[in-house]
């Protein structure tokens, strides 16, 4: 069997961590290398990966200064020495078979990256993310990156997926950054031939967390803009993917509208704000030469001549937001 290293960022999350860790240490795949990253926690959060390193040997700790999500991943990265890689945030959980599907499904169908889909956990229901059909889909990065802009089957996040080493290789969550999975997935995605999706749900993904940093909108939320900056700039200037240029180049701009008009009803202003405006003014031409929806050339046309509230005015108008 070949290894797996699992890396599991930890930050104060004492009251789940032993609930995340029991679930990856009883996964039915049993060649697993886990790897805590103690992210300079300031609760008991480290002595209770050290004491779990004790129970099983399969387990090692990375004690380190506080460095955000993304720094804690990279750690883990650079520490893991498995054929396999998995991520799992530390408020989650997974079902007992969810690593041996994956392998098994990727190993069968020469993939380089599996993943399969995951249940939402909110504090009045549970909501499957998607049918659940338990059908397996094999796809050219290309295809899966039209999935995540979609939102129907391959997602954009990083912890349901089996990610083939090699692959990873020199590619890096970006620092500091609030959606860093939206800066990082296409290029693993990218560094595949095959990918392959299992329609069934495998992952927890607890949404009932208070103070979460997903939970409410901030000018940290315009990492999300950088992010599709980035990606569609990839996307326009990769000929493979030229059958998704426009539906890329539309995903940037509902993003951007949508955080733009949100920082106007907030009345939120900054250099984040600035560097994002910046950024949107400078890939305008190109999202347009590449067939940008006609909702958003007008909003840059507004933001131009009238500025960022006239723009949320007309946004919000228009789109239903």
């Amino acid at each position: 069997m070949k290894k797996i290293s699992v890396i599991v960022p930890v930050y104060k999350v004492e009251g789940f961590l032993d609930r995340c860790v029991a679930s990856i240490a009883g996964q039915t795949y049993r060649n697993l290398e886990i790897i805590l990253v103690d992210d300079g926690s300031p609760d008991n959060c480290g002595k209770m990966c050290d004491a779990w390193a004790e129970k099983d040997d399969r387990i090692r700790v990375i004690h380190k200064p506080n460095g955000g999500l993304s720094d804690a991943r990279n750690a883990g990265i650079e520490a893991a020495t498995g054929d396999w890689l998995a991520f799992v945030d530390s408020d989650d959980w997974l079902d007992p078979r969810m690593l041996e599907i994956l392998e098994t499904q990727a190993e069968k169908h020469g993939a380089e990256l599996a993943e399969c889909s995951y249940r939402n956990l909110y504090k009045d229901m549970v909501k499957e993310e998607t049918p659940c059909t338990g059908r397996v889909t094999v796809a050219t990065p290309l295809q899966a990156i039209e999935g995540n802009l979609d939102w129907k089957n391959f997602k954009p996040v990083a912890w349901n997926k089996l990610y083939r080493a090699d692959i990873v290789g020199a590619i890096r969550y970006p620092k500091g950054k609030l959606h860093e999975d939206e800066f990082t997935t296409h290029k693993f995605y990218l560094a595949a031939k095959t990918i392959v999706y299992v329609d069934i749900s495998a992952y927890n993904y607890d949404r009932r967390r208070e103070g979460s940093i997903t939970a409410r909108f901030s000018l940290r939320n315009l990492d999300a803009c950088q992010a599709y900056h980035e990606k569609t700039n990839d996307v326009c200037h990769a000929p493979e993917l030229a059958p998704i240029r426009q539906k890329m180049c539309d995903t940037y701009g509902w993003t951007l509208f949508d955080c733009l008009a949100k920082c106007a009803d907030a009345g939120l202003s900054g250099p984040e704000l600035d560097r994002t405006l910046a950024d949107a003014m400078a890939d305008r031409p190109m999202l347009e030469e590449n067939g940008l929806n006609q909702l958003y050339r007008e909003c840059f046309r507004v933001l131009e001549k009238k500025g960022l509230n006239a723009c949320a005015a007309y946004w919000k108008g228009k789109s239903g937001q």
